[in-house]
């Protein structure tokens, strides 16, 4: 029976764990079982050493089907290619050859190298839709990456939950996993995620907004606002939350005012998020959203001019957005 698969595949993605994915389900659905998956680096001194030609055009005695996988095959020279393009034709039927090119997106288009693009081993791939690319982990995809490990692991979520869960995790899908992993391990018994849950997860470099507004605006909750930022001190400069935290704080105001003052179509985000800004941009009033947007301003200019060092700049931010969250709650 043949196999429901292409001769060969290209995957453009600078993400290792996406990619451990895509070629997870791409064998899944390939109509054979039993695949033994034998990887090769394509920056390593000899990329494709004898065993991999061996594998590509000789078919072994029980036809064991095997997918051959080219990690960082973008490292190859034109050499390299023009070589596997003239073998690749000649291919053992039980092998499934998979070109990894992991280099970053610098665009929006996908970074395939100009020597390669121009062979016909990549275009006979690009026409018949053998290519699959993705720049990586980003903001936009993150509720899906969640949903899917959910429905894989039959794993729910309290209402908001989710949202909230997309929005904390890091933008790296091996970081992501280990985090999840967490998560699974917590809700072992009823399969559920909740608010708590979210604790669990590592900070990312930055406070998440809604975490730290909700912080900041209930009385009692300061602990947990300077733990996090006596945690920012121990860092290096350049990890630090600091220029995250004024980016953060002055687009978020920018969208309350908007979402405040009847523009909600020109604000792209989640019908959850926009609510949540909603909500916080009307318990501030438009004195409040202004001088969030103050304190942004005088926070970036305090560091930049070398007025201040990063760690009082953060601490009197942190204790300015406490006093005006509080005052506009109505606490002390």
């Amino acid at each position: 029976m043949p196999m429901k698969r292409p001769a060969y595949s290209f995957l453009v993605c600078p993400d290792p764990q996406l990619i451990k994915s895509r070629i997870e389900d791409m064998l899944a659905q390939s109509g054979v079982s039993g695949w033994e998956k034998r990887v090769f680096w394509g920056d390593d001194e000899v990329p494709l050493p004898d065993a991999f030609w061996t594998d590509l055009t000789i078919k072994g005695l029980f036809s064991q089907p095997k997918a051959l996988v080219v990690r960082r095959a973008n490292s190859f020279k034109v050499d390299q290619w023009d070589k596997l393009g003239n073998a690749i034709t000649g291919a053992s039927s039980d092998v499934w050859p998979i070109f990894c090119l992991e280099s970053e997106w610098k665009t929006k288009k996908a970074p395939v190298p100009a020597h390669l693009a121009k062979r016909e081993i990549y275009k006979r791939a690009d026409k018949n839709g053998w290519v699959w690319q993705s720049p990586g982990l980003d903001r936009n995809g993150m509720r899906d990456f969640v949903r899917s490990w959910a429905s894989q692991n039959q794993i729910r979520f309290d209402s908001g939950v989710e949202n909230l869960l997309a929005q904390a995790l890091p933008e790296d899908a091996v970081a992501v996993r280990l985090e999840l992993d967490k998560l699974e391990l917590a809700v072992m018994d009823d399969r559920t995620v909740r608010r708590e849950h979210l604790d669990l997860v590592a900070p990312t470099g930055e406070m998440q907004f809604f975490e730290l507004m909700d912080a900041l605006g209930k009385p009692g909750a300061e602990a947990h606002v300077w733990k996090r930022v006596l945690e920012d001190h121990l860092k290096r400069a350049q990890d630090r939350m600091l220029f995250n935290l004024i980016g953060y704080l002055a687009s978020q105001a920018r969208q309350m005012w908007m979402l405040t003052h009847g523009e909600e179509q020109a604000v792209k985000a989640h019908p959850f998020v926009k609510k949540k800004l909603t909500a916080k941009g009307n318990m501030l009033g438009e004195a409040g959203i202004k001088r969030l947007i103050d304190l942004a301003m005088d926070a970036e200019f305090s560091v930049k001019t070398g007025l201040r060092r990063q760690e009082e700049v953060l601490d009197i931010l942190i204790a300015s957005l406490v006093d005006l969250f509080r005052s506009r709650s109505g606490g002390r």
